[in-house]
């Protein structure tokens, strides 16, 4: 028989028997399994059973919208009734909800405006949320956040023990009364008159027409003092003391300046502590740690600058000082005054990454608060009701405006990570050396339109200015420029990038020796000046005079190398660290050739600079001290901070052995020009730079 005829006698499922067995059935009548068997075959359908239901029944679209809507409104939220719920609602409310995926979500009816911030003020505190969970609720009603009714309120003993956490010990006792250090009446005129001439000028956080009345009354009233504007007060005093010569503070206070600076240290960080500065809302207790920051920053180590940094920028964005006061609905003095706190803190953040190497805060890249305006605190009043006009001068916060811009001009330029605002970024080998010049050529003239031209030379605070802004650029040309991108190829560095590169580090040298030796009114600014962009620039200097050798510009850096020199003693002190005695050698080194190409010239052999003299002094003296003992593992590691230690009067209250280096054997650098061929004498350079600078000097030659 065909195949295909058998094939259309099966059946289309196994018989009952073979389904009960649970064998093979051949589907044949009858089958094969029920003739071996001597079983009757029979075929009846196969009955499915039904499937029980294991999900729950599904709740209707309406009940759901219904039982989110009286959710929120438990929680505050104003809930506007849905148009499309009419009387046919409960009808579908009443039939099963159609199947759809639970991730498809539903169009909610409540309208949340994610983005739309909330501020809770209270006295003289704020409070901001941007969360969806916080700013979407009523907070000033029945529903508030943990933190809102303690605002304005006083400062409990946890607190005072976070704080503390943060501060290292210091050697005085607790003091119980700071009130009996405040600063006599008398005493205020003179006060003032230093804090508004120095320190005012780099540091525009306080407004003084305001300022001035509140500490006279608080000092009038001691026993009223609030807590935060005590912080203000000593660190007002701090700030004021850390920017005086010795001599000005004897006859100030008969005391010496390491005295006093030790004493209203510790009391502006008492103060601090009693303020609760960790877990503060008030803006005054703020500021007063934002100043306390910039008077440490030769006492206290960058890496822990670096951290009470990062503090001090979650402490702006919890009081939304990250969004413009003027969306947030202050009034213009309040938005000018928030304004200037916040630029101040992000300025502050930026320096600190820079020293250290790393990326600043993430935090300072969501934010949207404009740059403060061009004016005077004059300009500004509590009472006003519109912002005052920019002026078209040089004012008191010029320097900072100078480097907001900076800032914004190098955030533009990070297309990659906005918020990553160094300037390592000029000399990112992925951008050519065309595109980094338009970038310092436009940032330049934008600061030459805007400050530049209103300079008056005869206004040392406008001079100041101009040399800040002139070095910034110089700086910034030097990055873009960098040698040491030449230090690994084959590629010799070309004569046109040698030119540029001296041209600016002799400018910088310049513009040093000018706030030196220049008019003594420029000396009131140096307080803030930091010392670290000093030593790359003279490197950078030696090691194009080593190459020249020869000429009117090489006598020029050699005259510039002995005014910087001789204004940082420390370089001639042997106990100093690695940093100072490789400059030392160096400086030699570069000195000998060119004496010995001038006499190849048949050029008169020139005169030996002072500089030189201190340095080959300083290298005969014999070393006397047990402590300092020779290291034979010094030339086969890394220079780290426990290898040489520091100068006692930089690193006061830091203990750390100071070792005996050689000459060449101390960091371990053969001579100069291997800087050329070399890559890692680089790195080991910066690797002593950075160590070197871990008691930060927030450079304002540096002014981003």
């Amino acid at each position: 028989m065909p195949r295909s005829l058998l094939d259309d006698d099966l059946k289309k499922y196994s018989c009952l028997i073979c389904r009960q067995r649970k064998v093979r059935c051949d589907r044949r009548t009858p089958c094969s399994n029920c003739v071996k068997a001597e079983k009757q075959c029979s075929f009846i359908p196969p009955v499915r059973g039904k499937r029980k239901r294991t999900k729950p029944p599904k709740e209707s679209l309406h009940a759901k919208l219904k039982r989110y809507e009286k959710l929120l409104k438990s929680y505050g939220a104003r809930v506007e009734p849905s148009e499309d719920v009419n009387d046919s609602s409960s009808e579908a409310a009443s039939q099963p909800d159609v199947e759809m995926d639970e991730d498809a979500g539903v169009r909610d009816p409540v309208q949340l405006d994610e983005t739309k911030p909330k501020l809770i003020e209270k006295e003289d505190t704020s409070r901001y949320f941007d969360s969806t969970l916080w700013s979407m609720y009523n907070l000033g009603e029945k529903c508030q956040h943990p933190e809102v009714d303690s605002l304005g309120e006083a400062i409990d003993e946890s607190n005072v023990h976070e704080s503390q956490l943060f501060f290292e010990t210091e050697h005085n006792s607790k003091v119980e009364n700071l009130t009996s250090l405040l600063p006599s009446v008398q005493m205020v005129p003179t006060l003032r008159e230093i804090y508004v001439d120095r320190v005012d000028p780099l540091m525009k956080i306080l407004h003084l027409p305001t300022f001035w009345p509140s500490l006279t009354n608080a000092l009038r009233h001691p026993e009223d003092i609030s807590k935060s504007l005590g912080a203000v007060i000593f660190a007002f005093y701090l700030s004021t003391i850390s920017t005086l010569e010795e001599g000005e503070c004897h006859n100030l206070f008969g005391v010496p300046k390491s005295v006093m600076y030790s004493r209203y240290r510790h009391v502006t960080r008492q103060a601090l502590v009693n303020a609760g500065f960790l877990s503060t809302s008030n803006l005054m207790t703020l500021r007063a740690y934002a100043i306390f920051m910039m008077s440490v920053r030769n006492s206290y180590q960058c890496d822990a600058l670096f951290v009470l940094s990062g503090i001090a920028i979650r402490l702006a964005r919890k009081m939304g000082l990250h969004r413009d006061g003027a969306s947030l609905g202050f009034s213009p003095f309040e938005t000018e005054m928030r304004r200037r706190l916040w630029w101040h803190l992000v300025h502050v953040d930026y320096r600190m990454a820079d020293l250290l190497g790393t990326r600043p805060s993430m935090d300072l890249s969501c934010g949207d608060t404009k740059m403060p305006l061009n004016v005077d605190d004059e300009d500004l009043h509590p009472d006003m009701v519109d912002p005052p006009l920019e002026r078209k001068v040089i004012t008191s916060i010029a320097i900072c405006l100078t480097r907001c811009e900076i800032i914004e001009s190098l955030r533009k330029y990070s297309t990659i990570c906005p918020g990553d605002v160094r300037w390592e970024l000029l000399s990112s080998p992925n951008i050519t050396i065309a595109k980094k010049d338009s970038v310092i050529s436009q940032i330049e003239d934008q600061l030459e339109e805007k400050y530049l031209r209103y300079c008056d030379p005869s206004n040392l605070l406008h001079t100041f200015v101009s040399t800040m802004v002139r070095s910034s650029i110089c700086k910034m040309r030097l990055f873009a420029h960098n040698p040491r991108r030449y230090a690994n190829s084959p590629v010799k560095v070309p004569q046109s990038e040698r030119d540029i590169v001296f041209t600016n580090a002799v400018k910088l040298l310049e513009y040093a020796a000018l706030l030196h030796r220049g008019d003594p009114g420029l000396k009131k600014y140096m307080w803030l000046v930091g010392t670290i962009y000093l030593w790359n620039t003279i490197l950078y200097v030696l090691i194009e005079v080593r190459h020249r050798r020869i000429g009117p510009e090489i006598s020029r850096a050699w005259q510039l190398i002995e005014v910087i020199l001789s204004h940082h003693p420390k370089v001639f002190d042997e106990t100093t660290g690695a940093v100072y005695k490789a400059l030392r050698m160096w400086t030699l080194e570069v000195w000998d050739d060119h004496v010995a190409a001038t006499k190849s010239e048949g050029l008169p052999e020139p005169a030996t600079p002072e500089c030189i003299n201190a340095i080959r002094h300083c290298q005969e003296q014999p070393i006397h001290s047990p402590s300092r003992v020779k290291d034979p593992m010094a030339g086969s590691r890394p220079v780290t901070r426990s290898s040489f230690g520091y100068n006692k009067a930089q690193s006061e209250g830091h203990d750390g052995n100071l070792l005996d280096f050689e000459t060449r054997e101390t960091c371990g650098f053969p001579n100069i020009l291997s800087f050329e061929s070399d890559p890692t004498e680089w790195l080991q350079w910066e690797q002593l730079l950075t160590e070197h600078g871990s008691f930060a000097q927030v450079d304002s030659m540096e002014i981003s």
